[in-house]
């Protein structure tokens, strides 16, 4: 038998010794010749139902006791090293009372057990009479240190009385901080940390203070990351100090930590505990605490819980405080049930009372196996249980101390009750020691007592046994804590029915928790849950169908820019073609197609790209966008600046000069400016796609969401492009403007000013609606599409449509103007010399030329005057030579070595005035051109019924059979042979002025309608009709015209 000492004892107690004591000792002697410090432990074994209650180990803490008592009788060293040899004179007992979870029965026990009135020897009389061990237990007094309690709840009460009786309270598990109040808990002192050190490594084991777990998936070996715990506590003294602690931890370690409590009462019944649990579910927490008991009480909360879809869901994690003990493992749980799906991967967080491998902790589990083994011993600590309940009925302990499992493991409890019984030793013989007295003189005050169990510090069986002198509370840092994990035990499962054991996981020693198995999830698995809930995030992405059909927008463009493209080449022979300079087809083609392409990089968001997927289309988007553009509007800019400058010239009778290099300086400048803006923005400040974060939930959880193209100097860099661009815009608007009355055959002006409108028109509607729908990506999407499509079919259609509509009609017959004459060209060069036009700048040039007017001249001299004499024949062509020579001389003009020779005849006819002028513009250098165009100009006023209208019409041809030269060369414009005839018509007082046009190309085939001017002798018949108007001619030229005119009528009269 290992605890024979204690057994002496008792049966010295049962032979009615003689019990002496004093009241200001609190030592016992008994017979005179034994002193013993009387241990009363006083604990739950049974619950407020009457059923025996092991929940905390209170049965192996008992055992505890009785262990180190003996320990101390002998001097036995195995566990405690101080303890070894130890012999002060003073024994040492036990005696144990059951508080059954309830606060009034502690503190009726701890009244009797502290009274001193009682006379103990008549007493012992009857006792020894009766053979109650309860009554002698009860005899027993005065304490020399009490032994508990368990709960706060129970040890507050009883402490303020055991210390107002000035007896020393040690309680191995009682944890509220309110007990460190030595103003009110006197002699209070305990082997475990408080609630607010305990909460220290459960706050540690949930969050490190590093940031949160919010993806899940973290390594459990790490701090989970949990940020959101509620807490749902019993309300006392326990429960309230526990949850107070873990608001406070948190509030230091996780300052991030969200911590909510739920307060449920003593005695809550489950409408109560249902009500409170459906309030825990609204906040959408993951992560749960229970600072629960007893049992009952526990499977309430639980089975709500499950109910309320917050437990048992793999998703929701719960730890327990120790107060629910072994309270789910050895119980039967149906498969599927509520309770089976909700307990399955908890856990439970206590202070640990050693750890295998400990010396202390190993020894004191080795002696308590030995005492389990130990039939005798085993019916020594069956005599010290209380037999009665709360309700007076014997209590069946054998429910507990027959299973196999009794005494083979330490419980919760014993280490620390252990370690409290040495304490409350060792300091008695260091009084002693003190005092240099023996057992039988000394008086031991429960104030001194007390101070030098704080000041007591060995390594027992828990641990470094360290006790805050201030406090009477055991360090944290001195206290080893463990993570508790209940599994199923497949040795005790079936198909059935599930069974849960405990597996230690984790260890907090050091200020740091150490793994040391795996702790398994309700989910089953080791991965850590994530401590906020799924939560569908509105991402507006783009929708499906607005993306496709932006997509297929798109696809309508790239179509139709490349279907032009290629048309374009294929008819690039044709006159409308040639006349519309392809080049500047093509540009704009492709400028469309980069515009319309720019659509697909804006359709790319987080939602069907990565993230460097979606950066790069954000990239995209002003490139395409803003090279597109700049390469459309330079070439309609570019197009109607150059028709402008050549019919502004052509109109004075002007030679220009239009260069390659002058047709390309706008595109090239409009175009290199965007590229170096787009550059500088791409180097230093790259668009970038980010998730901005619109709506988030109470965990800080984005809830809606919208994919943007982002930098910091976006606002900039678009103003810059957008002043560059719209700027280019608008003054392409006034050029088309400007030319909106030329022919719309050759220089498109009329379409161009259209397109330009409604470009101008959309963008001044659109552009005010995409700022406004910025923050609706569906909208804002829908909106810039819509504005790039109008923008690329607006200029494909206006501009491409009437030529392929053109094309499509029949070719014009070739026709011949100046009939026999064959007066055609201003070149003597072959018109299959491929070279197109040549502008005539050699002297054999100007022959050719004055050849040509020598023989119009004679042509219309002949026709009018072969009725005349030769005499009277030569005069009047002299005079009409001299008239013409004096106009050519007048109108020959050189601008930049151009000549101009222009021959001007006038009749007067009932009233009317006709003006025939033949312009050549000849080129000095005779180089090759670009476009090689031939100007027509015609101009004319007709007057009817007091209006006036002005025509005026242009025609650009390209001669070149293979179209438009190299850019390289130089482009001139030929203003050539245009043939004007001007009728008036006078009647009724209106007049009516009528022009038409006629230019002969190299074959004589007519270029702009095909008009044929009145031949050569009609107009010479009408010359002596005419009358000298107000035209280009000086009045002297008209004086001389008329003069000739008339001279030439009076000869014909006289004949």
């Amino acid at each position: 038998m290992k605890l024979w000492t204690l057994a002496e004892i008792s049966a010295e107690l049962a032979a009615a010794p003689k019990i002496i004591s004093s009241p200001d000792s609190n030592l016992i002697t008994l017979n005179n010749k034994t002193t013993l410090c009387h241990l009363p432990y006083i604990f739950p074994f049974t619950d407020q139902s009457g059923s025996p209650w092991n929940a905390v180990g209170t049965y192996e803490g008992l055992a505890a006791i009785a262990l180190a008592a003996q320990h101390l009788n002998t001097g036995d060293g195995s566990i405690v090293p101080e303890v070894a040899g130890m012999q002060c004179g003073v024994k040492f007992n036990v005696a144990a009372f059951d508080t059954a979870l309830s606060e009034s029965i502690a503190v009726d026990q701890i009244i009797q057990i502290t009274d001193r009135t009682t006379n103990n020897n008549d007493d012992a009389q009857a006792i020894a009479a009766t053979g109650e061990s309860d009554s002698v237990n009860l005899l027993l007094r005065p304490p020399c240190v009490i032994i508990g309690a368990a709960r706060s709840a129970d040890s507050m009460p009883t402490s303020i009385i055991s210390g107002l009786r000035g007896f020393p309270q040690i309680s191995p598990i009682s944890t509220s901080p309110a007990l460190d109040d030595k103003s009110q808990y006197k002699y209070f002192a305990r082997t475990i940390p408080n609630d607010d050190g305990t909460s220290v490594p459960f706050i540690a084991r949930l969050n490190s203070g590093t940031g949160g777990n919010t993806s899940g998936g973290k390594d459990e070996s790490e701090s989970w990351g949990v940020n959101y715990l509620a807490v749902i506590y019993v309300d006392d003294a326990y429960g309230t100090g526990f949850a107070q602690g873990i608001v406070l931890a948190a509030q230091e370690m996780a300052p991030g930590m969200q911590v909510r409590t739920y307060s449920i009462s003593n005695n809550a019944d489950n409408a109560q505990i249902q009500r409170v649990v459906k309030t825990m579910a609204e906040t959408e927490f993951m992560y749960f605490s229970g600072i629960l008991y007893p049992d009952s009480v526990v499977d309430m909360v639980m089975t709500a819980a499950a109910d309320a879809g917050i437990a048992g869901t793999g998703k929701h994690t719960w730890l327990f405080s120790d107060s629910v003990g072994s309270g789910i493992t050895g119980r039967n749980f149906t498969v599927g049930s509520p309770l089976e799906r909700a307990y399955r991967g908890t856990g439970m967080l206590s202070a640990r009372g050693g750890i295998p491998g400990m010396k202390a902790y190993d020894a004191l589990v080795e002696g308590m196996q030995q005492l389990g083994k130990s039939d005798e011993d085993k019916e020594y600590l069956y005599s010290l249980l209380p037999k009665y309940n709360s309700m007076g009925q014997v209590t069946n302990h054998t429910d507990v101390t027959d299973l196999n499992s009794f005494l083979m493991t330490t419980g919760l409890v014993a280490p620390f009750l252990y370690d409290a019984v040495i304490s409350a030793g060792l300091s008695v013989c260091n009084l002693l020691k003190n005092h240099n007295a023996t057992a039988g003189s000394f008086a031991l005050n429960g104030g001194d007592h007390y101070a030098a169990i704080l000041n007591t510090t060995f390594e027992g069986s828990s641990g470094t046994i360290l006790l805050d002198p201030e406090t009477g509370t055991r360090t944290p840092k001195s206290a080893l804590f463990s993570l508790v994990n209940f599994v199923d035990d497949p040795d005790a499962s079936t198909s059935t029915v599930v069974q849960f054991k405990s597996q230690e996981t984790d260890i907090f020693e050091f200020g740091a928790w150490r793994s040391l198995l795996p702790f398994v999830f309700n989910s089953g698995n080791n991965i850590v849950p994530s401590d906020v809930p799924d939560v569908d995030v509105n991402r507006n992405y783009i929708p499906t169908g607005l993306r496709a059909l932006g997509l297929v927008l798109c696809g309508v463009i790239i179509i139709l820019s490349v279907g032009f493209i290629v048309w374009t080449k294929l008819k690039e022979k044709l006159r409308v073609v040639k006349a519309a300079q392809p080049i500047f087809l093509y540009i704009i083609a492709i400028g469309t197609l980069l515009m319309g392409s720019s659509i697909i990089p804006l359709s790319l968001d987080q939602g069907v790209a990565s993230v460097e997927g979606a950066s790069i289309g954000c990239i995209a988007v002003p490139w395409l966008l803003t090279c597109g553009f700049s390469m459309t509007f330079s070439a309609l800019f570019t197009k109607t600046h150059r028709i402008l400058t050549i019919m502004r010239n052509a109109a004075a009778f002007k030679r220009v000069k239009v260069t390659a290099l002058d047709v390309a300086k706008p595109m090239i400048a409009l175009l290199l400016t965007n590229i170096i803006v787009l550059a500088v923005w791409t180097g230093i400040d790259p668009m970038r796609s980010e998730t901005n974060i619109l709506e988030t939930n109470i965990f800080n959880q984005p809830t809606e969401t919208e994919n943007i193209c982002y930098s910091v100097h976006r606002g900039i860099f678009l103003a810059v492009l957008g002043i560059i661009n719209i700027g280019a815009l608008i003054i392409a608007f006034v050029e088309a403007y400007l030319a909106r009355n030329i022919s719309v055959e050759l220089s498109e002006s009329a379409y161009i000013m259209k397109a330009i409108s409604i470009i101008l028109l959309v963008c001044c509607m659109g552009i005010p609606v995409v700022i406004i729908a910025k923050d609706n990506t569906a909208a804002f999407y829908f909106v810039a599409v819509g504005i790039i499509f109008v923008v690329c079919i607006s200029i494909l259609c206006l501009i491409f449509i009437p030529k392929v509509r053109a094309s499509m009609k029949p070719a014009p017959l070739r026709r011949h103007s100046l009939g026999a004459a064959g007066i055609s060209r201003t070149s003597g060069q072959s018109e299959t010399d491929g070279s197109g036009i040549k502008i005539l700048s050699s002297p054999k040039a100007i022959a050719d030329l004055e050849e040509e007017n020598r023989k119009l001249k004679e042509i219309m001299a002949g026709r009018r005057l072969s009725h005349l004499s030769n005499t009277e024949s030569e005069v009047v062509i002299k005079r009409l030579s001299r008239v013409s020579n004096d106009a050519m001389s007048y109108d020959a003009v050189e601008m930049e070595s151009e000549q101009r020779r222009v021959v001007s005849f006038g009749s007067i006819r009932n009233g009317e005035e006709v003006n025939y002028t033949e312009m050549n513009v000849v080129d000095e250098e005779g180089s090759d051109i670009e476009t090689e165009e031939r100007v027509d100009i015609v101009k004319g006023s007709d007057v009817r019924n007091g209006q006036e209208e002005k025509y005026s019409e242009m025609n650009v041809v390209d001669e070149e059979e293979g179209g438009v030269g190299a850019v390289e060369k130089e482009e001139e414009i030929v203003v050539t042979q245009v043939n004007v005839v001007n009728g008036g018509d006078v009647s009724n007082g209106v007049e009516d002025i009528h022009t038409k046009m006629n230019a002969v190309d190299d074959d004589g085939e007519d270029i702009e309608k095909e008009e044929n001017v009145d031949n050569q002798v009609d107009a010479i018949e009408r010359i002596e009709q005419s009358t000298p108007q107000d035209n280009d001619l000086p009045l002297s030229i008209h004086k001389e015209v008329f003069e000739a005119s008339s001279f030439a009528e009076e000869v014909a009269g006289s004949k």
